[in-house]
């Protein structure tokens, strides 16, 4: 068996060598309190009611002893350098407890203290000066700002929520990782209330050090954790957490993410809460789909959908079967499997006839299957439901409703039923009850419970698309690796001044050179030029003033379509070649020459682009495009690189794109097209020179037709480096 303490922390390590910060065999308390109420007081009591079989190390110069435990005047004074210092003293003077870590060869701190990011740029430089020190001397730090972290396999509680007071402690198959103390106790007590034991729960506060990404990483070294309760406001390091959804997805090993933030007052929220800044919530969405993060909504629901994904069973596919004794609970489960995605299996005839077998003559044997108050004076019928589902195989996922339970109803014999066959099947088996009772007899047999079928519906919808994003992740992970990490702050980001604009033509040349359908065009200056366009694309065509200087050409006046003659063709150059001139000399705008190109139709105008977040790296999008891209707000992210199937996933998830298929004998759009041209941004825009010599692509519109024709960009603005474009020349 691995050491998890032979080798010294590294800010770099794989997560191992954190993982034994996680489970330290020794603990000091600096401003350890007598008073188990205290701050300071709380993990030596949690410490000893939890079996901690470690060194316990209290350090107050006024005690002898704390709780029963020999006390010791400073941390120069302990017997041994601990694993971890639990610092619980004023913001003022955490600096002076970091160096006394250092001096005795402490391995890692955990800072209850606040002060620091969250109130601002002073307290956040004193929080970088604890990081410098720190790290200098190989001691990692998690806060400040933070509540702490509990082990309950090995005791070593120090967490000071007051939750661990009224929900017993009891080690489990999951792992809690929140960048809020109280969102991590929280997630806890709704697991316990489940019955679902917790391995690790860790806050990192303000993550000066420790990050939520490397806790996540770590604990996916340890083979016990099942799955792991995610919540945070921002993501300071998404290489770290795409290597542990890497490594959870080869583990078969559920995340389920909170990302707070969604709005902008919530990121503001964010920011004063934890020193964060939240970022572009449509991105972050886009990385944890990406990844194959299950995103949820609330605490509540980490800890209520976790039930599902704890029991280990996971779907074939997306068949659903929905069992109940009420009516109106089973087309109550219609609606919600449908609303889910889920598909309500249809029996064959084998099927039915099985179930005719079992049920009432007068109940219908079709999905959902409504075993009515018949159930009552034939309890045998709902186990012989469920043996008959099972054996026709046709059951990816199972939803039993039981919207009443009371006399006559044997609970305690259908839980037991119920769970012996979610085992034996290896099926995932949710169960809607409305009555604690009830909850509380299939819960003593490990059968996920929800108090609605909505609720019910939900987990299973979670878990089946928890299974299509790690078999899509997985698949991504193995065609391409992760594309180098973005640098934080301004280098990551250029600014206008770092920048150069290409004009139209430059543009459209970097994209076809990329390989991206460009539209068909030539660049002219005077009037035969335009003879030999319009001989060389046919009509009709399109033109365009062309000028770096101007992106959005229409507020200018500088486009002419519809031109289906030769003469219209000329006269549409002498006016934008006399427009640009004016601009000239009014504006001082560049007079790039005019573009000929030819016009296309197509059924619908799509914006296509990319650029560079200071966070997630490389992003290409796509949405509704036009004139109109930003107030339709119908917008997908795709971190680069990506695959096909991710691409055709994002694709599907855009509004217009309900109409994308067959319509009045018209054709479906080729959307595998689509996504090839999408994959070959990203490609190029996150892997080649050329693309990562580029700050941003806009393509809009790019015109997609129906049939198998391939769409086509036809305008695009690019903006590049400058240090590219000095390299260049």
């Amino acid at each position: 068996m691995t050491d998890l303490h032979a080798n010294p922390i590294a800010p770099a390590d794989d997560g191992r060598a954190l993982l034994s910060l996680l489970s330290p065999r020794s603990v000091a308390v600096l401003g350890a309190s007598d008073s188990t109420i205290k701050a300071g007081g709380r993990p030596i009591d949690y410490m000893r009611r939890h079996g901690f079989a470690g060194a316990i190390y209290p350090v107050n110069p006024n005690r002898a002893t704390i709780q029963g435990v020999a006390a010791y005047p400073s941390l120069d004074a302990l017997p041994a350098a601990p694993d971890l210092v639990v610092i619980s003293v004023p913001g003022s003077e955490v600096e002076q407890a970091i160096d006394q870590c250092l001096a005795i060869g402490a391995r890692g701190a955990v800072i209850y203290s606040s002060g620091f990011a969250e109130l601002g740029e002073v307290g956040a430089a004193q929080q970088r000066r604890l990081v410098e020190r720190a790290r200098a001397g190989g001691l990692r730090l998690f806060g400040p700002n933070t509540q702490g972290l509990a082990n309950f396999a090995n005791g070593a509680i120090v967490h000071f929520s007051t939750m661990i007071n009224e929900e017993a402690g009891q080690d489990g198959p999951v792992a809690i990782v929140s960048q809020s103390g109280a969102g991590s106790a929280i997630v806890y007590g709704g697991l316990r209330r489940n019955g679902i034991g917790v391995r690790y729960m860790v806050a990192t506060g303000n993550e000066a050090d420790v990050s939520a990404a490397e806790v996540v990483r770590a604990v996916l070294h340890d083979e016990q954790v099942r799955v792991v309760l995610l919540y945070i406001e921002s993501l300071r390091d998404p290489q770290v957490l795409a290597q542990a959804a890497r490594l959870a997805h080869e583990r078969d090993v559920p995340i389920l993410a909170v990302k707070a933030g969604r709005t902008r007052a919530g990121q503001l929220t964010a920011s004063s809460h934890t020193g964060a800044l939240a970022g572009e919530d449509a991105l972050a969405d886009a990385f944890l789909r990406r990844h194959g993060i299950v995103r949820v909504a609330d605490f509540r629901e980490l800890a209520e959908y976790c039930q599902v994904f704890a029991g280990g069973q996971r779907p074939r596919g997306d068949g659903v079967v929905a069992i109940s004794n009420s009516g109106a609970t089973c087309v109550l489960a219609a609606d919600a499997a449908e609303d889910e995605g889920l598909r309500l299996v249809e029996f064959d005839a084998a099927g039915t006839e099985a179930l005719r077998a079992v049920l009432p003559s007068y109940v219908s044997a079709r999905n959902p299957i409504d075993m009515t108050t018949a159930l009552l004076g034939q309890p045998q019928i709902f186990g012989r439901t469920l043996d008959a589902v099972a054996e026709r195989g046709a059951a990816d996922m199972i939803h039993v409703g039981f919207p009443i339970g009371g006399e006559g109803y044997d609970f305690d014999d259908f839980s037991q039923q119920t769970g012996r066959f979610a085992s034996a099947s290896g099926v995932p088996v949710v169960v809607s009850v409305n009555q604690q009772w009830v909850a509380q007899a299939f819960r003593r047999h490990g059968v996920p419970v929800f108090d609605s079928e909505r609720a019910a519906m939900r987990a299973l919808g979670l878990l089946s698309r928890y299974v299509r994003g790690r078999a899509a992740a997985l698949a991504a992970a193995l065609a391409a690796p992760p594309a180098a990490p973005a640098v934080s702050g301004s280098a990551s980001q250029p600014t206008a001044s770092s920048t150069t604009t290409l004009d139209e033509v430059q543009s459209l040349a970097q994209l076809a050179a990329a390989g991206l359908p460009a539209v068909a065009h030539r660049l002219c200056r005077d009037r035969e030029q335009v003879r030999h366009a319009v001989a060389e694309l046919g009509l009709p065509v399109v033109a365009k003033g062309v000028s770096a200087s101007i992106t959005h050409k229409s507020e200018y006046g500088l486009v002419r379509l519809g031109l289906d003659s030769e003469a219209r063709a000329l006269a549409a150059f002498d006016e934008l070649d006399a427009r640009l001139a004016a601009l000239a000399a009014e504006q001082g705008v560049e007079h790039g020459g005019v573009l000929i190109a030819r016009q296309h139709k197509g059924a619908f105008e799509l914006a296509v682009g990319a650029h560079r977040d200071p966070v997630y790296g490389p992003v290409v999008m796509i949405g509704q495009g036009g004139v109109l891209v930003e107030a339709l707000d119908d917008v997908q992210f795709l971190p680069a690189p990506f695959s096909a199937a991710q691409a055709c996933d994002a694709i599907d998830r855009l509004h217009v794109a309900r109409a994308f298929g067959p319509v009045r004998g018209m054709p479906a759009v080729d959307v595998e097209r689509l996504a090839a041209m999408l994959v070959a941004l990203g490609d190029w825009f996150a892997g080649s020179d050329a693309g990562r010599a580029c700050a941003s692509v806009d393509a809009n519109p790019v015109i997609v037709p129906r049939g198998d024709a391939a769409p086509v960009i036809v305008d695009a603005v690019v903006v590049r480096n400058v240090a590219s474009e000095e390299t260049d020349r």
